[in-house]
C-alpha cells in the first residue's frame, strides 16, 4: 500500500526535523549560559615561585552550576516547542519523478521525552613545544517525542558542545 511505502519516509523526515530543531535548541541555550562564563573563571592555573604551571584546578562548583543551566534552558525550551511543519517529497516516496515537486506538509507535535543526560568532558591535547591545548566539552544524551498524525515515535539526540577552551602555554627549552 502507498501508506507503508510512504511511511519510511515520513518518518525519517520528522527525525530529522526533530533532530534539527533538538540541536538548534541545545547550541542557543549553551551559548547563552558561556556569554557569562570565562576559562578564567572556572580554571585556575597556578604556578611556582619560578612562574612554572604547577596546578590545574577547575572550580567545579562553577562547572556543576553551569551544567545545571544548561540542561535546565534546555528542557524548558524542548516543553516549549510548537508544532514544526514537515514537507514529505512524494516523488521519493512513489518512485515517480513528475511528482518530485508535490510537497505535502504534515505538522507535528515535538516535547522532550525522559531526561537529558550530560557529563562534563575535558581534555588536555599538545598542540606545539610547551604548548598544551585544553577543552571542556558537555556530552547531552536525549529523546525528543515526536508526536504524528500517523504515529507516535522518539528520536535520540546525542551532542558534545565544546564549553570553552585555552592554550597553555610553558616555557620553551632552550634546546628541544
Amino acid at each position: 500500500s502507498f501508506l507503508k511505502g510512504a511511511y519510511p519516509v515520513f518518518k525519517s523526515s520528522c527525525e530529522t526535523a526533530a533532530s534539527s530543531k533538538g540541536v538548534k535548541i541545545i547550541n542557543d541555550e549553551v551559548n547563552k549560559v558561556m556569554k557569562d562564563f570565562t576559562y578564567d573563571s572556572i580554571i585556575n592555573i597556578e604556578k611556582d615561585v619560578e612562574g612554572n604551571i604547577s596546578l590545574i584546578k577547575a572550580d567545579t562548583v562553577k562547572i556543576n552550576e553551569i551544567t545545571s543551566r544548561i540542561i535546565s534552558n534546555i528542557q524548558k525550551e524542548f516543553d516549549k516547542i510548537p508544532r514544526i511543519t514537515v514537507f514529505i517529497n512524494m516523488g521519493t516516496v512513489s518512485g515517480i519523478s513528475a511528482l518530485n515537486n508535490v510537497k505535502p506538509k504534515f505538522e507535528i507535535e515535538l516535547e522532550s521525552a525522559g531526561t537529558l543526560d550530560s557529563d562534563v568532558k575535558t581534555e588536555f591535547k599538545s598542540v606545539g613545544i610547551n604548548q598544551t591545548q585544553h577543552k571542556i566539552y558537555l556530552d547531552l544524551k536525549g529523546k525528543i517525542g515526536i508526536l504524528t498524525p500517523i504515529s507516535t515515535f522518539s528520536k535520540n539526540i546525542n551532542m558534545r558542545v565544546l564549553l570553552m577552551e585555552a592554550v597553555i602555554v610553558g616555557d620553551v627549552p632552550d634546546t628541544y
